[in-house]
Formats: C-alpha cells, sequence, structure tokens
C-alpha cells in the first residue's frame, strides 16, 4: 500500500478489468476507489463486480471503495455490433427513434430524441463529443444525419444536443431501480448524473429515503454550473464530468470551469473527482500523449482529491498500465509541489476547523511524522485533508464503511480499529499501528486530533502532541 501518494486514484471496473487477476493488478498498481458505470451491463454482473471487490480489497488490505454511477437523463446509442460501426466523414446515414437494434441499416437512437425538440439542422454528438452529426432532415421516426466528424461508434454511447433545452425527468425508472440496487449491494457512492440545481440532489436524497450512500454530484452541465455553490452545498463530493461539460459548454472554456469547480468543492471541503479522458488514448496505445499526462498532473496541481480513469480501465487494452501510468504522473507531481497556493477557507470560527488547521502547521513546526485523526463520520479527517499538510495523515475510525470512505479524500490513509473505548485508546492503538508499518519510530512525535470522547461525531477539537516510546 503507497501511503506517501495523496492524490488518489479512481478506476472505472468493465469487461477489461472485471477478472480477478487483472482487478487485483489495480488494486496493487494503485486505485484507491472504483467506480461501476450502471449505464452499462445488468445488476447482476454488477453484483459480481462488487463482491469481487470487496474480497480482493481485504485481501491487499486496502479499503477500496465503489461509486455507482447513475446513467440520468442521457440518451444513448442502442444496440450494435461489439466492435461497432464506421462512420466516415461527409457521408449519410439514417438514425431511427423506432427501433433499438442495428440490423445493417439505421442507427437506433432513442425516441425520447423527439421530445428534445431535435429539428432539421440540429447538431449532434455521440460519444463526448468525439463525433459530430448534423440532422439534414426528419421524416416519421426517421433522420437523415450527414457525419461531420465520424469515427467508430460503439453500443450505447452517449447522445448530445446541446442546441436543445432538456425537459425530461432527472431521475428515471431505471435509476431508481439502480438506486435501491446499489443500496441493498453496499455501493458507498451514488453519483448523480446531468444535476441542474441542489433540488435534484435533495430530490435524491428524499428517493434514498435516508439510505447511508453518500452522493457524489457530476457537474456536466451549464446550468450546473449556474447553480454550482447550491449543488455543492448539497452533496458529499464533486465530480468534474469533463465529456459531457465540455460539449454543453465551449471547449476552449472547460479548463477554467475545471479549476473554479475544483475551487469551489475545496472552499466547501468537499472531495473533488477529475474525470474524462484523462489518458483517453491508452484506451488503445500503451503510452499515453504528452497532452495527457500534464492534464493529469494539472489536476493535482489544482488540487484535486482524485483523478478518474473510465475506458482507460473499463474496456481498453491496457487498464492496468493506464493506473501505472497515473500513479507515476501524480507522484511526480506531487514532488513537484512546494507550497499550496492561498485559497479560500472555510469558517475558522469552528473549533473543529481550526484544530484542523493547526494540525497542519504544528506538524510541520515540530517535524512530527503523522498526523493521527480520531474520527467517527470522516469529517474530521476531511477537515485535515482540506489544509493539504505535508505530514501524512492517518485517520483512526470504528467504522470500516467510514474507511472507505475516506479513499475519496486527499492524502489519507484509513483504518479502522475496533473495541476502542477512550481517546487514550485510540491513539495507543493508532501509535501501535504505524509502527508496524515502519511509518514512526521511538523517539518521533506525532499529532493526534480527537473528540473527548469517543463517538463524539464532529467534535474533533483536542489536539496533543504525543512522544513515541
Amino acid at each position: 500500500m503507497n501511503l506517501e501518494r495523496k492524490t488518489k486514484i479512481v478506476a472505472t471496473i468493465g469487461p477489461a478489468s472485471e477478472a480477478r487477476d487483472m482487478l487485483l493488478s489495480l488494486f496493487q498498481e494503485g486505485v484507491d476507489v472504483t467506480r461501476l458505470n450502471f449505464s452499462h451491463d445488468v445488476h447482476e454482473r454488477h453484483l459480481a463486480r462488487i463482491k469481487l471487490i470487496r474480497e480482493l480489497s481485504e485481501k491487499v488490505g486496502k479499503h477500496i471503495a465503489i461509486i455507482g454511477d447513475l446513467q440520468g437523463p442521457k440518451m444513448r446509442i442502442g444496440d450494435l455490433p461489439e466492435e461497432g460501426i464506421l462512420l466516415k466523414d461527409g457521408e449519410e446515414v439514417q438514425l431511427d427513434a423506432s427501433i433499438s437494434k442495428y440490423a445493417g441499416g439505421a442507427i437506433p437512437v432513442p425516441s425520447r430524441i423527439f421530445a428534445e425538440g431535435a429539428l432539421k439542422g440540429t447538431t449532434v454528438f455521440l460519444d463526448d463529443g468525439t463525433m459530430m452529426l448534423e440532422i439534414r432532415s426528419v421524416k416519421g421516426s426517421i433522420f437523415k444525419v450527414r457525419v461531420l466528424r465520424g469515427g467508430v461508434l460503439l453500443p450505447h454511447k452517449g447522445i448530445n444536443l446541446p442546441q436543445i433545452h432538456v425537459r425530461s425527468d432527472i431521475f428515471d425508472q431505471k435509476d431508481k431501480r439502480d438506486m435501491e440496487f446499489a443500496v441493498k449491494a453496499g455501493v458507498d457512492y451514488l453519483a448523480l448524473s446531468f444535476l441542474r440545481t441542489g433540488d435534484d440532489v435533495r430530490t435524491a436524497k428524499k428517493l434514498l429515503k435516508g439510505a447511508p450512500v453518500k452522493l457524489v454530484a457530476k457537474i456536466e452541465r451549464h446550468e450546473a454550473l449556474q447553480h454550482l455553490d447550491d449543488i455543492i452545498a448539497e452533496t458529499d463530493a464533486v465530480m468534474v464530468a469533463r465529456g459531457d461539460l465540455g460539449i454543453e459548454t465551449p471547449v476552449e472554456e472547460l479548463p477554467v470551469r475545471q479549476k473554479e469547480i475544483i475551487a469551489a468543492a475545496r472552499s466547501a471541503m468537499k472531495p473533488v473527482i477529475v474525470a474524462t479522458q484523462m489518458l483517453g488514448s491508452m484506451t488503445k496505445n500503451l503510452i499515453p500523449t504528452r497532452a495527457e499526462v500534464s492534464d493529469v498532473a494539472n489536476a493535482v496541481f489544482d488540487s484535486a482529491d482524485a483523478v478518474m480513469l473510465s475506458a482507460e480501465s473499463a474496456s481498453g487494452r491496457f487498464p492496468a498500465e493506464s493506473v501505472r501510468t497515473m500513479r507515476k504522473v501524480i507522484e511526480n507531481a506531487e514532488a513537484y509541489i512546494k507550497e499550496p497556493r492561498k485559497e479560500m477557507e472555510p469558517d475558522m470560527s469552528l473549533s473543529n476547523i481550526a484544530v484542523a488547521k493547526s494540525a497542519k502547521f504544528i506538524s510541520q513546526n515540530i517535524g512530527a511524522k503523522a498526523i493521527l485523526v480520531g474520527t467517527v463520520t470522516g469529517f474530521s479527517a476531511s477537515a485535515v485533508s482540506h489544509f493539504r499538510p505535508e505530514t501524512p495523515v492517518f485517520a483512526l475510525t470504528v467504522n470500516t464503511e467510514v474507511a472507505r470512505l475516506l479513499g475519496l479524500t486527499w492524502g489519507v490513509n484509513a483504518f479502522p480499529l475496533e473495541g476502542m473505548r477512550s481517546v487514550e485508546e485510540i491513539s495507543t492503538q493508532g501509535i501501535t499501528v504505524l509502527k508496524k508499518l515502519k511509518k514512526i519510530k521511538k523517539g518521533d512525535r506525532v499529532v493526534f486530533v480527537s473528540g473527548a470522547k469517543v463517538g463524539e461525531a464532529g467534535k474533533a477539537n483536542n489536539l496533543t502532541v504525543i512522544s513515541v516510546l
């Protein structure tokens, strides 16, 4: 287990990575969090993946969280041959909203495309904008389109109509079934797709009826940018979903929007993931482009909590190599960082926030080898992480689920410790764990952050300097 790297790696698990040996390789290469894309595959297949993730997590000694990613109100291409079909620049093809399966002629699209108001002249983007069509005519259920930018179209790839205002419900029946499945299967996070406002997050909470799953708000619509603070206030974590966001907004604005979303999430002390096409060329090639390497590094420089692999690990040719490359880029970028830039700070009048900030500076000033945080919900560890201390952070919790959730939080290494009845026991057991891991030794100093009593959530307002005996 690499306890030095701060920025976490999220890997999407799919056909290319679901086999036992491959998944184990991904974990050994450095995956901290897994993602299951509910837009693809049936519940039985996802359940098998969840069981294997839990089994192998225990084998490698890591508490690896699972994100279940809801499809949301996204239109997708229907059933195509597994190898896809080639769309050539300039050719005319047909889209058919009355069929669900390709039979050698028209390409199946959902009937909802009519409800969204697709007309002659409308631009249609496919597969996160990698392919572009223009509607030339509409007759019955048939759309005749011209291919402006072609490529190989694979089954169930996304359809975007950025010129059209989407009017559909945020969660359809499939999403509701997926929510129910995710809760029963014990998924740690649910990612909410195509959010518009904070009301969409509140709707999800009502549908979940208090289930103990955390929510990740995917920012991928222009409308979501206009309600960013409201959305972030309602959610537990944030994802910069650049695929659809790069279609919904001018692509040249995307780097600025990414920085704005990261800054807003950081200010609210919510973990933030940068996602989509980070090492996209590695779906087919063993070596990434220079631009992709710089993209991953810049997410690290922007203080993102995590970076994510999508097709690279789910369906690409080199899943393990993609994780290894991402890990190496992160490690090199983090080695370059000297002092974090000045950022907006949370409410310093709260004692636990003030203690979290103090832990950073005290640990640096006294040369502490570790910051130990006793945490019930994970909030105190996240608060310490927010200030980006150079000193390694170790969270101690009685809750295995909290240990997994902290897998998404920058720089935090979490350990569940059972049977702790007092604050003294927490610190003693924590010191013992770190000594076994050879992270500290006799004579070292450790900063310990905790509440006055075991089990008090959000009251970590005590800070102690411990000399290791």
